[in-house]
């Protein structure tokens, strides 16, 4: 095992500025927990940085001056390792050159650690018994990183979801000075990185490029078929691969599809409880967001159908087969705004008075109808009437295309304000 070609540090005394990425607020987020005593657990899609965040907090850590090179171990779980036991052991012996516990302060970051079996438990052994060493881990898979981690590691961890840039990063990276207190003179500016950012959702390696051939085929291949055909059969008997990226494809072509696994797997011709647990595993490998049926009651919320979309709006770009359609530039925006404000419910009557948005902000609901419309009229609030109405809400918010302004309704305020506006005033 060659651990020295992870390492090159040990070597050169810091890490290679080619390693080293641009200042990122994930960044800052993360190093107030750099020296207290919990796991750090960084989750999130492939490509999103996560490894380029590993790097910066290594050489945080050394720029700090009291942490030598050999201090800090990277490895990762790419390589077909069964045992950390195995490289630990080789870091040790090689490098440590003594017992872990008389080495002083060590920081071990361990990459792709969702491929690494029963990964808690083996991580909790070490964790419990060396009380000197900080563990820092990503992984690129969801709901089993965190299910794992809170049995095994219940106490020990401190989770961080690394997602692409959000549109007001986006536009820091890509040297944008806009004066907030004037928007209304950078909508030009702001629409035109809006139809770019739709195509690269943040991904910083791809942020500057403009031929959507080689944007379909890093998404495509890079990340969705790199997840679909080999990620997701490494970690569960998937016998159809084939059948998740067709599940794409369904929700690319209809962001915000209601689904009833029943329905739609007679369509498909398979039974029920295979498609939901392929859709598990599409919520497990981040590719999709699903929304729940907003009720105070969680059984009823969880029983409700789910709308689905695409985590980011260059997944449903680059699966649609309607990309010139009329229809798809307001789904876009949708999409857009449910991957941006982290949206977690909606709401839908028997009579079909929806609000595509319910935000939880401070224990409290926040209704938000997106109307990628440029003119707006009471009977489009009609949702939103009827969510303040019943949650007695005084307020509520209309996400439209040009409109801005305020409607009144006979259940409070509705906010109307641009797309554009909305992602750099309110962000998340």
């Amino acid at each position: 095992m060659d651990i020295g070609r992870f390492n090159p540090w040990w070597l050169s005394g810091g890490i290679p500025r080619t390693f080293v990425g641009r200042d990122r607020r994930d960044f800052h987020m993360i190093t107030p927990f750099i020296e207290k005593r919990q796991v750090l657990l960084l989750k999130g899609l492939r490509r999103v940085g996560k490894t380029t965040l590993l790097y910066m907090l290594m050489d945080f850590l050394i720029q700090k001056g009291d942490v030598q090179p050999y201090q800090i171990f990277y490895f990762s779980f790419d390589e077909e390792v069964e045992r950390l036991e195995v490289v630990l052991e080789e870091y040790r012996s090689r490098i440590v050159k003594k017992d872990f516990l008389g080495a002083g302060r060590l920081y071990i970051f361990l990459d792709e650690v969702q491929k690494l079996k029963d990964w808690a438990n083996q991580l909790k052994l070490f964790y419990d018994l060396y009380p000197n060493i900080k563990f820092i881990v990503s992984g690129s898979a969801a709901l089993g990183l965190l299910s794992e981690s809170k049995e095994s590691l219940a106490g020990r961890v401190f989770d961080f979801n690394i997602t692409p840039l959000d549109f007001k990063e986006y536009l820091i990276f890509k040297d944008v000075s806009i004066d907030y207190d004037r928007l209304d003179i950078a909508g030009d500016i702001l629409k035109d990185h809006l139809r770019d950012y739709i195509r690269n959702s943040g991904f910083i390696e791809v942020m500057d490029e403009t031929d959507e051939r080689v944007l379909e085929k890093y998404f495509r291949e890079s990340i969705l078929e790199r997840v679909i055909f080999r990620d997701i059969p490494e970690i569960f008997n998937v016998k159809e691969p084939s059948l998740l990226l067709r599940l794409l494809k369904i929700i690319a072509n209809d962001p915000g599809i209601l689904v009833e696994y029943k329905h739609l797997g007679n369509d498909l011709g398979r039974d029920q409880r295979t498609i939901s647990q392929y859709f598990d595993y599409l919520k497990y490998s981040l590719l999709v967001r699903p929304l729940y049926y907003y009720s105070r009651n969680l059984l009823t919320s969880e029983k409700k159908a789910k709308k689905y979309y695409l985590s980011t709006t260059a997944f449903t770009y680059f699966l649609s087969e309607n990309r010139g359609g009329k229809n798809l530039e307001g789904k876009l925006i949708e999409n857009l705004m449910v991957s941006l404000t982290d949206a977690q419910f909606f709401y839908r009557t028997s009579t079909k008075e929806e609000v595509d948005i319910i935000k939880i902000k401070d224990s409290h609901p926040v209704p938000i109808e997106i109307k990628y419309r440029s003119s707006i009229h009471k009977r489009d609030a009609r949702g939103l009437n009827s969510f303040m109405k019943k949650y007695s809400l005084s307020r509520g918010t209309m996400i439209t295309r040009d409109f801005e302004g305020s409607v009144q309704l006979t259940g409070g305020t509705v906010d109307c304000v641009p797309y554009w506006k909305f992602l750099v005033q309110y962000g998340k």
